[in-house]
């Protein structure tokens, strides 16, 4: 029997004295965020939010829930949830006190279906979630101003991507809750824990419970952090209900417990936190409220529960889809509530009860006229045989072989009957797979031999695959000299190949490229899992050829003979720059060098064999030099020619005060006579060219004592023979009071005019000095200057 302290817990539920008639009064609830499994960051996020039933909780369709950072409240989502099932009543197992207290509680389940990017959500510190709703009922006895504070949902979860890993994780769910009542002075206790999904620990606390933030109806979703309610003075999260002892939860199982000594309605609130491994990776909060009521003392009922036409029992077994009645004690002055799994059932309040599900049954009576106490009956047990089984196949009939392998439910107090196209099938009946090489349609009865429950399958059609067609295809079956043939097998969707009756254990693919003659076979296994073999398909090897070219002699520039190309074997085709039939002309290549290919075509499946030679017509050099260069005695210079025709190798001679004769460009070292130096080059065809310059050696500058500035055209400048040898000759002139009047600023390049600025200086005898090089000794004379 039930212990007699059953009576009055209403959670989620608003007195209903002092209650404004537009309020929608919040009893309680919780957020719930499930993993979907299918992709990761899709879940399916559910507020359970219990309502007392009225007009304006009909309204109430849903709202908007945020998602924050925990490690800022930096806002990362806002979605709305919206009303997803049917609302159900919350039933009470005293009606009587129900009614009299005029107490209707609806429980209002609100979703949405959310995709978030694990990416995107990786902070170690983890996330939050919120709902934020107003009104709770005026009548709460144990916080400040109860009809203008507000409720906020709350749940945690931690970081979907952890070390770049997704992180799977679901919050704790919880059972529905049956309308009660707690009776003053009373022990009371209640089963207040949930489940974890991921089977991660959960630990439970008392807390404060949360307001919304901001003031009015305003429901929009806002970061935290959410301000508590305001506890009157001598309650608080341990003490919600006073009493001895006060309202608590057992830490591990999530137990309720209380024995009150004071009337009212009381508001609390538990933190239920998901431990992994001993580390936090979420919370969710659960926001209650508690009515205290006086019982009167009224002598508890005493009823039992019996299965129709059985004898007395509490363990029962049934078939499925059959019915068990239960009844109880009939007393007209009594109200009764079933119950299943210690759930109050909805409209099961007579004294029969239809069961054909299983659990674990109870009714909870008490007196029709009076709110007191209700007591239970024992607990009866129903269980439920079950034999719904599909025929499992495994396998597949093939067009000549093939088997099918049917299974059903399996259980040691099992029998079976096999029938194929309504036909018993001879096999053992403790068997539950049948194979079959047969096509037909198959179906099974189980039977349950205890209790003589049996089960028919639905028929299966059990049919044979079309035949598999395994063929290779190829362009051609002969392979070319280096080449590959690749073979396609076809038929099937995997692919085992053989050569020469051998396997061929590196190649799965439909496509095979052979190098190797040999005769090929391919089995081919379909879809259905049949196979088949494909004829064998021969492949032969197209022998080499070797193709010869003669060599093209290189020739210097494009005046060269026609030339008679020749190859082996003959047959082939010569062609490049240049090439007309079987003849070159290296006039019509031009300069280049020149690949001439000869092709021979030896099968038409393959390629044809090319040799190549390639022709040179290279450029006749040519040398640009000077054909004289001044030089003063002792001085060292270089002779730069100017080349073309790619020459490779140089000659110079003689070679007389060259550095080195071999080099394109010749340093000539303290030169002290006048020499005629002859350059000869050669490019890698042959080619050749030869140039001369002739180097003068001044060993001074000619110095004229005079001359004739009169714009005749001779002697109009004082021209001194064999300057250029001298690059660094400084010229100066002076008149007679010893004013300059010319200098040279650039070696001699702009000789002496007989003007000053522009300006002609009078005839008569004039000063100079010249100096060779920087420290060479100092010249003068006298100029005479006669217009």
């Amino acid at each position: 029997m039930l212990p007699v302290f059953y009576r009055a817990l209403l959670w989620l539920l608003l007195l209903g004295f002092a209650c404004p008639a537009l309020a929608t009064h919040q009893v309680g609830g919780q957020i719930e965020m499930r993993a979907i499994g299918d992709v990761p960051g899709h879940f399916q996020i559910t507020v359970i939010n219990y309502l007392e039933d009225n007009n304006r909780a009909a309204q109430t369709t849903g709202g908007q829930i945020g998602i924050f950072r925990l490690r800022d409240n930096a806002r990362m989502l806002v979605f709305t949830v919206s009303e997803t099932a049917q609302r159900e009543r919350v039933v009470f197992t005293n009606e009587a006190c129900a009614t009299s207290q005029n107490q209707r509680v609806v429980a209002a389940t609100f979703g949405a279906d959310i995709q978030l990017d694990p990416a995107l959500y990786n902070d170690a510190g983890g996330y939050y979630m919120s709902f934020q709703t107003q009104n709770r009922n005026a009548g709460i006895n144990n916080i400040n101003n109860p009809l203008q504070t507000g409720f906020t949902f709350y749940l945690e979860f931690p970081a979907l991507q952890k070390n770049g890993q997704y992180f799977t994780n679901s919050s704790p769910r919880f059972n529905p809750i049956n309308g009660e009542y707690l009776c003053i002075n009373e022990a009371f206790s209640f089963a207040f824990g949930g489940t974890d999904p991921d089977g991660d620990e959960l630990r439970y606390s008392m807390v404060t419970p949360l307001n919304k933030n901001g003031t009015g109806r305003n429901q929009e979703a806002s970061a935290g952090p959410y301000p508590d309610v305001q506890w009157l003075s001598g309650f608080s999260a341990n003490n919600a209900i006073p009493g001895g002892p006060t309202l608590a939860v057992d830490a591990r199982s999530g137990q309720l417990s209380v024995t009150p000594n004071q009337l009212g309605l009381f508001v609390f609130a538990v933190k239920v936190e998901e431990y992994r491994n001993g580390v936090k990776i979420g919370e969710v909060r659960r926001d209650f409220q508690f009515l205290v009521i006086d019982c009167p003392p009224v002598t508890a009922p005493n009823p039992t529960v019996w299965a129709t036409g059985l004898p007395p029992n509490t363990d029962f077994t049934i078939c499925k889809g059959k019915t068990l009645e239960l009844q109880t004690t009939v007393n007209p002055d009594w109200n009764y509530q079933w119950r299943r799994d210690g759930l109050n059932l909805p409209d099961a309040t007579g004294t029969r009860l239809q069961v054909n599900e299983p659990g674990t049954y109870s009714v909870f009576v008490s007196m029709k006229t009076q709110c007191g106490k209700a007591s239970g009956s024992q607990n009866v047990t129903l269980k439920v045989v079950d034999l719904t089984s599909d025929l499992s196949p495994t396998g597949q009939l093939c067009a000549t072989d093939g088997s099918v392998s049917l299974s059903v439910l399996g259980g040691s107090d099992l029998t079976y009957q096999w029938f194929r196209d309504g036909k018993l099938v001879p096999a053992p009946p403790s068997v539950n797979t049948l194979t079959v090489s047969q096509p037909g349609e198959y179906r099974a009865v189980l039977t349950q031999t205890q209790y003589g429950c049996t089960y028919n399958t639905g028929a299966l059609s059990i049919t044979r695959a079309p035949a598999v067609q395994a063929v290779i295809r190829s362009s051609q079956n002969r392979i070319c000299p280096g080449a590959s043939l690749p073979l396609e097998g076809v038929g099937g969707v995997s692919f085992a190949w053989q050569r020469d009756g051998q396997p061929v254990a590196t190649v799965t693919d439909p496509v095979f490229s052979v190098q190797t003659a040999g005769t090929y076979v391919v089995e081919v296994t379909a879809a259905t899992g049949c196979k088949a073999t494909s004829a064998p398909f021969a492949v032969a090897q197209i022998p080499a050829i070797t193709v010869t070219m003669n060599a093209v002699p290189p020739v210097c520039g494009t005046e060269g003979p026609v030339y008679s190309l020749t190859g082996t074997p003959a047959g082939g085709t010569f062609a490049g720059p240049g090439v007309s039939g079987a003849q070159y002309d290296a006039k019509t290549a031009g300069i280049g060098n020149h690949v001439l290919t000869y092709s021979v075509n030896f099968a038409p499946e393959c390629p044809a064999a090319v040799a190549q030679q390639t022709a040179v017509v290279a450029p006749i050099p040519t040398i640009l030099l000077p054909e004289e260069m001044i030089t003063s005695l002792g001085t060292s210079l270089t002779i730069s020619p100017v080349l073309t025709g790619d020459p490779v190798t140089f000659a110079w001679s003689p070679p007389t005060y060259l550095a080195n004769p071999a080099e394109a460009n010749a340093r000539v070292v303290s030169i002290e006579d006048d020499m005629v130096y002859t350059l000869k080059v050669e490019n890698a065809t042959g080619c050749q060219a030869e140039g001369k310059v002739v180097v003068t050696v001044y060993e001074r500058i000619w110095v004229p004592g005079a001359f004739t500035p009169n714009a005749d055209g001779q002697n109009d400048v004082w021209e001194l023979k064999g300057v250029e040898a001298f690059p660094a000759v400084e010229v100066t002139v002076f008149n007679r009071w010893g004013e300059v009047i010319y200098k040279s600023a650039d070696g001699y390049a702009h000789p002496f005019d007989g003007t000053l600025k522009g300006v002609p200086v009078p005839p008569g005898a004039y000063v100079y000095t010249i100096r060779y090089k920087p420290d060479a000794p100092l010249l003068r004379g006298t100029l005479v200057l006669m217009r």
